[in-house]
């Protein structure tokens, strides 16, 4: 905003001291020209002391995870007992505490004009979660496809360990490792996925 203001001030002290112009190098240059250009100039240096680069790096944050609304488990649901194939929804059985990870580098600096802006950084958030579903009743003997979100999701895309729902079937190492060996339980007699 002082650019202009200072450039439109500038050329009409310009005009009003140099009426003829100068002449450099074949070239005449009019008072209001010089005017003008003298005054953008510092216009644009109160502007950067005011809203630009002032010295201190700028940070520009990414999205941050309020809070989380994930499906839900219910106590007192019905576990589904499945013959053949058949699309699903599952339960969550069991869950860590959502994990943030803070992920900042460095995007840049530079500037344009007289004064050289200071380096940016980006900070992005990024967040992690383990579960086991719980499926259905009995023991199955594969998964066919995974949906999230309405969405068919690749299975290499994510760790998973399916346990089929055998009454011999041990708890899961991350479970055990999360709650303790005693306190794991084994979930025998229910498929689910972690």
């Amino acid at each position: 905003m002082a650019t202009l203001a200072l450039g439109a001030l500038g050329a009409a002290a310009g005009s009003a001291l140099l009426p003829a112009g100068l002449s450099i190098l074949g070239t005449t240059l009019t008072g209001a020209a010089i005017g003008s250009q003298l005054g953008a100039m510092a216009g644009s240096v109160i502007d950067n002391a005011l809203f630009g680069a002032n010295g201190a790096a700028r940070t520009i944050e990414g999205p941050r995870l309020a809070e989380l609304h994930i499906t839900s488990s219910t106590e007192g649901a019905p576990i589904p007992r499945l013959y053949g194939g058949a699309r699903i929804g599952g339960q969550i059985i069991w869950a860590t505490n959502l994990e943030e990870e803070v992920v900042t580098e460095d995007v840049g600096g530079g500037g344009k004009g007289m004064i050289a802006s200071p380096g940016a950084t980006s900070t992005d958030y990024r967040y992690y979660a383990n579960f086991a579903v719980g499926l259905c009743e009995g023991e199955i003997s594969a998964i066919g496809r995974i949906w999230a979100d309405g969405r068919e999701i690749a299975s290499n895309d994510f760790t998973l360990r399916l346990y089929r729902g055998s009454e011999t079937q041990l708890p899961d190492a991350l479970i055990e490792a999360k709650e303790g060996a005693v306190n794991a339980p084994a979930y025998r007699g229910l498929a689910y996925l972690v």
